[in-house]
């Protein structure tokens, strides 16, 4: 029975997602997303819904999401994945708007490194560290993320835009005043297989900003060290940083590990795009947002007065 839906060529397809004809076959074919319908002479023909799902996969990969783990993700996770893009909630503007931004892609365009360094320092003084990180770091980031698909810029510039930024990232935490000894003391890691060491020193960076004292053992630190550190220095909260696109089995077991082997006196708190992704045995909270995470932090060495 043909749908009562509009159906487009290809090569409306092609044109209204930036898809190629030659993608959108290869995902047909190997993650079963999109099938089209065909008409009378065996052309493709894809719905209006195919199309807007599409764009919104689109802007997944553009944020670093691999195409295994989105294209034939249902539309439900799809909708979780999206709210985690950044919007007015974590950046007041993005990259097409800002011209600071702009001066600093067109310095990596450029291939002008220099000047890339200058601007995020300028913007680090000039912002403070909370507004730098959501206002110029994270867009940032993630239109780095979109140049490493796209291949708009090579490689050793992706690099060295990512290694300034965390440059100026360490600057920003010596900026700010040491924790207060009764600030609540956090281990911040990630599990195997994450590899996003930008993003966890962002996440790193504004906890200290909010006051929190942030232990950091590394990017994928070996679990061992992890439990060790919480059995000999006693600190109140683990929050494990979790992407969905990294979320496997191996990260269940992780999570597992973890609940099990934790000292009595630790909390395990989940943050990120993945948390919702872990199963809920244990009943850890979990962060979606990073303003949540703040918020949770503010709450703990804050609580409210009883009368």
């Amino acid at each position: 029975m043909q749908s009562e839906e509009s159906l487009y060529p290809i090569s409306v397809v092609e044109q209204e997602t930036g898809i190629s004809k030659e993608l959108l076959r290869m995902w047909e074919r190997r993650y079963e997303f999109p099938v089209p319908e065909r008409d009378g002479s065996g052309n493709r023909l894809y719905s209006r819904s195919q199309i807007e799902r599409l764009q919104n996969i689109n802007k997944l990969l553009a944020a670093g999401y691999r195409p295994g783990f989105v294209v034939g993700a249902d539309e439900e996770k799809l909708d979780r994945l999206l709210e985690e893009l950044p919007d007015s909630s974590t950046s007041n503007i993005t990259p097409g708007e800002s011209p600071l931004l702009e001066d600093l892609w067109e310095s990596l365009r450029l291939r002008d490194f220099r000047t890339h360094r200058r601007l995020l320092r300028q913007q680090l003084t000039a912002e403070g560290v909370r507004q730098f990180i959501t206002q110029i770091a994270a867009p940032l980031q993630q239109r780095l993320s979109r140049a490493e698909l796209d291949d708009s810029l090579p490689g050793f510039s992706l690099q060295i835009a990512t290694e300034q930024i965390l440059e100026t990232l360490a600057l920003a935490i010596a900026m700010l005043p040491p924790p207060d000894a009764k600030a609540l003391q956090i281990v911040l890691a990630n599990l195997p297989g994450e590899n996003r060491p930008l993003e966890l020193q962002m996440t790193r960076t504004l906890l200290l900003s909010s006051g929190a004292d942030v232990l950091f053992l590394g990017n994928e630190p070996d679990m061992e060290e992890v439990l060790a550190c919480l059995h000999h220095c006693a600190v109140p909260v683990l929050l494990i940083a979790i992407s969905a696109a990294s979320v496997s089995a191996t990260t269940q077991q992780a999570i597992a590990r973890l609940r099990r082997e934790m000292p009595a006196q630790s909390t395990l708190w989940l943050s990120g795009s993945g948390a919702e992704e872990i199963d809920e045995e244990g009943g850890e909270p979990r962060f979606r947002r990073l303003r949540e995470l703040l918020e949770a932090v503010q709450s703990w060495q804050n609580p409210p007065r009883t009368s």
